[in-house]
Order: C-alpha cells, then structure tokens, then sequence
C-alpha cells in the first residue's frame, strides 16, 4: 500500500510538472512557464488562439490556398497565388524535413490552438472555426506563405514588376490583378560599451509594419522552458518570436535591400520555352478551387498552372510569358533558425545559428550582455553570374542559364559590423553600407547585392545618425527618449531657405514658430506635411548628400521659388480643410484601436521622423494611423537587465478585449511598460492565471 501511495504522489508530482503554466499580465501578456519545451509550444498555441484566434485561422484558411472556399469570392485571387506557388503542397515537403524534435513542437503548437478552440467555441467567431482542426503542417505553411509569397515574392511585387516591363516594352497596360500596397520596414540600434553610458550594451527594436489584423501584426510574448527565457514577439500564426531578448542576448531586424525574387521574360515556342538554345516543356498542372456564395453552396474554378525551370508562370499574355523565382524555397528550416536565435545567449551561439541561412531576408542586429553589437545584412542573395542592382530589379532573359542561379551567397560573405570603433550600428531599411560610421567599403561586395544610394530612408537615416552622434555617451533613458523623437529632420535641412524665400506671409509665420516637432500639441506640421506631400524636397536639395559627412549634407532648396509657390497652395489645402494654418497635429492626427480614439505623434519615414507612423486612414477631414511604430523595446544588458516594451495597437485582436487599445495611452504619452520576467513581479501584476 506504501508503494502504491508512493506511486500517485510521484505520479501526480510529474503530471503538474509538466503541466503548463500561462500568467498574463495587465497588459495581456503572456508569461509562459513549461517544464518541457514540448509543453512550452503548446502554451504559446493556446495563448495565441486566445488572443488572435480570429485573425489567426484567417491567416491559415489564407495559407492553406482556401480562403475563398470558407469566406467567399473576395479572397479567390489570393488563393490562385497560393495555389500556383504551390504553397500547401512545398508546406507538407517543409514539415517533413524538420529535425523530428522541432516537428513536435509545431505539432504541439497547432494541437494548443485546436485544445483552445474546443475548450472555449463561443469565443470564436463562428465563421473561422471552419478552419479548425490546424495542423503542424498549417503552422509551417502560413510562415511560408507570409514570408516568401507576402513579405517577398508578393501578388504586389509581380503586379509592380510585370508592369514596368510591359511599359518599357511599350506594350498594352495589362496587368494582374491591383491589390493595396504595403510598404514594411523598422528602425533598429544597437549601442556597444564605447558609446553607452553605463558601459553595458545597449538595443533597440523598432518595426514599422501595418496595424490593423493582417498578417504582419505582432504579439507580445513571455516563453519560459528549459534552457530558454525569450521576451519577444511572433507574427499571428508564427509559433516563435522573430524578434526578442533573452537574458544574456538579443536582435531586432529590419527589412533589408535584399533581392530575393526575379523575374524572367521566356522565349516561348509552342508549348516549349527556349534555355541554352534549346526547348524545354513546360510542366503543367492543375487544380480546382472552391469559391463559397452567399447562400452557402460552392462553385469551382480550374487554376491551370504551367512551370518553367526558373519557376511558376505568373504572366501570360499578349506573347509575354514571365516566370517568377524565389530564394529560400530549398531552406525548410526558418522558424527553427528564429527560435536558435532565441535562445542564443552569447555571440558565437547567435553567428551559429544565422549560420544555418534559412531566413532569405532581415537585416540582424545583435547585442550582448558580454558587450558584443553586430549587425548582419542576413539573408539567402542568390550568387549571380552577372549584373548590378538595377540589372535584377527588371525583367531578365530567361533563354539561358547565365540568368539563372541555384545558390546563395554564404553568412562569411555577406556584409556586417561587429564591435565597430563607432560604438553603434543601426538600420532604418537603408543599404547595409550605412549601417555604422564609417560606412562599409561596398567594393568589396558583388554589385548585385544591394543598392549603391542611401534611397528613400535619406532623412530616417540621417535622423538615426544624428541621434546616435550628437552625444559621446548614451544613457538608457536618452536612447529610449530619443527612440521616441518626433523631430522632423527634413524640416530641420530647408526651413532656412524656404523661410527666407517665402518673406512675411502667414504660412512662412507658422513655420518659423513651428517647433519641428510632430508632437500631438504641434502647430505647423500638418501644413509642413501638406507642402511636403506636394514639393518632393528631396528630389531638389541645394547640397546633395554625401555618405562621408551625412550630418553635414543634404540640404537646402535648389528651387526656393518652386517651393513658395508649392507651400502658397499648401496653406491655401491646409486652411480650406481645417480653418486655419497651425492646426494641431494630434487634432489632425489620430490613433485608434478598439473604442479609443486618440491624438497622435510622430510622422512618416520620408520626413526623417524616427517615431515613424504614417496616418494614412482618412475619416472626414482627420487621418488615422495604418503604419508604423508597432513593438518597441529598448533593452539595456546590465547585471539587472533594463528593458521596456510597447505594442502600440495592443495584444489581443479578438473583439471586445481593452487590450485592443490599453497600450495607445502610453504612445500619447511617449511611454513604454516595463517587461516583468521575475515571477514575482509577474504576479503583483497579474490579470489572469491559467494551468493547461
């Protein structure tokens, strides 16, 4: 009887050991704590379905090439891209070539969102339970489709491409289909000893990507298993943080100027294609897909679907065949390669595990508690026989094999800045060579691989420069002050000579009282804004810029009387529609999630504004944020580790949660939350425990 008794003590002892934990805090946070990392998915599945579950199972209808099967005819020419890039069948190739282990954490993952699903039904929108049961293979899936069909290789991204070529051919504008186009990107610091004032490594994550339930929408996240204590955040449906922090390390990343996709113009004779002075046929395929009415019944359609060597066909008309080829469609191991670098703690560990080259794009940018920053322009470049930049970014001959790669550069051949003299890198989507001062030697690198020109983040990144420069030591508190600038860099390069041109009108009045801030109280930014949508001032700077003296570049006005004559109509726009020139930004200006609607701060890349929001909704005659600040962190890598983080539309996307809108009130305030990681200080801020 002893024995036995023994038996069920030990017995119930295992079981709750094992048993997960999830303690979310007041900001609707989870803090995952697991015996297991088996257990510690599962979690992380549960938790997700709880927050997002909505948004989640639309993303994985949308990645399984379904979508217009469970909701209807809106989301047919979605599913035709997911279906002619073969992204349900390449998802269950990944699945299967996953290390075993890994594998049954996505399979727990999919079975804690299946568990939520069925313990709380009603908590879910009747319409997206159609998707449920999800699998592993779901998991796999909507990170490739996001990421190789979305981020790179996007509906958009053909639209835009096929277009021009048929332009510069001087062909008929035919198209494919038009969708919205989204613009991603971030601002990301890493500060080493040398220019820190606590002399501990500092960092700073900062993605701009859009608000609202798509899938590049964020969630804050807590994981705690064996060997692994990670604060960060996974897109909806990614079972792994892309960006985070553990104890020891961490990385932000930014969309870098990668090109992982071409385009190829084939030589089309019958049903063959030419390559290398000869034909090849194409591979057909086809398939059928269900599109729901509105009473419920299905209808179909057959998608056929040819393929050429280089890949799909995603153009065929007029005589004009393009074929689409994407890098890292070879490399099943992404989301593995985001959790190694999770939980790395030290920099070789981090170099191990960018080593595994899964991830095709994302600059990294790493920092340590050893003292370590390193920034990686990570990604999968194709090796190129031939060509530059502005070579690749058109249409290529598809009729020889000079055109075609099969490889990629390797991590020891791309470019980075570890420990650099200047005591920091950063990155607001420039070229790599702009990533610390002095600035990387682009000779030493193929010309395909990136940009020679700073491009469109000029001002963002002139604007990072001088906030990273005009102090030797940075404090905690000045980098995540200056994180939060809403200085208008651009205003700062020609207000001097547009004031002197422009004399004493009421416009020149308000701009020369203007604080240059985009602060809510601000008054003369929104007629700056106004003017600056109407004069591209970068286009026609007196002194252009030059990457040896940026701070000391890019300024003035090459035509002050082309820009009077742009800011006259801008205060003549500015007073029609708000009844006078000084306005207040934040009245113009607004941040909305769930039931708050607020005054907003902070303004556009192309401004050279580092709190990067664009207001790009319009209601009436105000403007509501779509794109922008979303996670923000600064972290400080001290004996106590010094870290705050925002998420600027909330944690949850379900309906009626106020962790829809909770967080906006610290943006109006220019504020991050503190990250809890002590169970202790987990609890005395404790909205909810939950034992699964």
């Amino acid at each position: 009887m002893r024995t036995l008794l023994l038996y069920f003590i030990l017995s119930a002892t295992c079981a709750s050991a094992a048993t997960p934990e999830i303690l979310w805090d007041k900001y609707g946070v989870p803090h995952i704590f697991a015996s297991d990392r088996e257990s510690m998915f599962y979690a992380e599945g549960w938790a997700q379905a709880q927050a997002q579950g909505n948004l989640l199972l639309l993303l994985y209808g949308e990645s399984r090439g379904r979508a217009a099967e469970y909701w209807g005819p809106s989301h047919l020419a979605l599913d035709r891209w997911v279906q002619l890039n073969e992204v349900p069948e390449r998802a269950k190739t990944w699945y299967d070539a996953q290390d075993p282990t890994f594998r049954k954490y996505m399979d727990a993952f999919a079975r804690g969102i299946n568990d939520y699903g069925k313990a709380h039904p009603d908590s879910i929108g009747a319409e997206y339970r159609v998707v449920l049961p999800v699998s592993g293979v779901d998991v796999i899936g909507h990170s490739l489709r996001a990421v190789h069909y979305m981020y790179m290789g996007s509906m958009e991204r053909a639209r835009r491409e096929v277009t021009a070529h048929l332009r510069s051919q001087q062909l008929a504008r035919t198209i494919l289909p038009e969708i919205p186009e989204i613009t991603p990107g971030s601002n990301t610091w890493a500060i080493g000893p040398p220019r820190s004032a606590s002399g501990k490594s500092m960092l700073i994550i900062n993605p701009h990507l859009a608000w609202g339930d798509t899938f590049y929408r964020y969630m804050e996240v807590h994981l705690v298993g064996p060997g692994y204590d990670l604060y960060g955040a996974p897109q909806i449906g990614f079972p792994t943080p892309i960006i985070g922090f553990n104890r020891r390390a961490g990385w932000g990343r930014t969309v870098n100027t990668i090109d992982t996709v071409d385009f190829y113009r084939l030589t089309v004779k019958g049903d063959q294609y030419e390559f290398d002075g000869k034909l090849r046929p194409f591979e057909h395929a086809s398939k059928t897909l269900k599109i729901k009415q509105p009473d419920g019944s299905l209808t179909e359609e057959k998608l056929e679907i040819l393929r050429s060597i280089q890949g799909p066909v995603v153009f065929n008309e007029k005589e004009v065949v393009i074929a689409m080829r994407v890098a890292g469609l070879d490399r099943p191991k992404m989301l593995e390669q985001w959790f190694r670098m999770g939980e790395a703690k030290n920099l070789e560990e981090f170099k191990t595990a960018l080593k595994m080259m899964s991830l095709p794009m994302w600059n990294a940018n790493y920092a340590d508690a050893d003292g370590h920053i390193m920034e990686v322009f990570d990604g999968l470049v194709p090796r190129r026989a031939t060509g530059d930049v502005k070579y690749w970014a058109g249409v290529v001959p598809g009729n020889t094999s000079k055109t075609m790669w099969t490889d990629y550069l390797s991590f020891d051949e791309l470019p980075k800045s570890l420990d650099p003299p200047s005591g920091f890198n950063q990155n607001v989507n420039e070229p790599p060579w702009f990533m610390t001062m002095p600035m990387l030697d682009m000779s030493k690198y193929p010309a395909y691989l990136s940009p020679p020109d700073v491009g469109a983040s000029l001002f963002r990144a002139k604007r990072s420069y001088r906030l990273l420069t005009e102090t030797s030591k940075i404090s905690y508190q000045q980098m995540v002050a200056n994180k939060l600038s809403t200085r208008v860099e651009i205003a700062d390069a020609v207000l001097p000579d547009l004031l002197k041109a422009a004399g004493d009108t009421e416009a020149a009045r308000v701009l020369a009282k203007w604080d240059r801030l985009t602060e809510t109280t601000s008054r003369g930014a929104v007629l700056f804004k106004i003017f600056a949508d109407k004069y591209r001032m970068e286009d026609h700077l007196r002194v252009k810029f030059d990457p040896q003296h940026p701070l000391d570049s890019a300024y003035g006005l090459a035509d002050p009387a082309a820009a009077v004559a742009a800011l006259n109509g801008a205060a003549d726009e500015c007073r029609k529609t708000y009844g006078s020139l000084d306005v207040a930004w934040g009245d113009v200006n607004r941040y909305a999630s769930g039931n708050a609607d607020l005054p907003g701060d902070g303004g556009s890349a192309r401004l050279g504004v580092f709190r990067t929001i664009d207001f790009g909704r319009k209601v009436g005659n105000r403007n509501y944020a779509t794109h922008g600040e979303t996670f923000v962190c600064g972290i400080e890598f001290a004996e106590k580790q010094n870290a705050q983080c925002a998420l600027s539309y909330g944690n949850f996307s379900q309906p009626g949660s106020k962790h829809l809108e909770d967080q906006l009130p610290l943006m109006v305030e220019k504020k991050l939350h503190p990250v809890w990681r002590e169970r202790k200080e987990i609890e005395a801020n404790l909205e909810k425990r939950e034992k699964l």
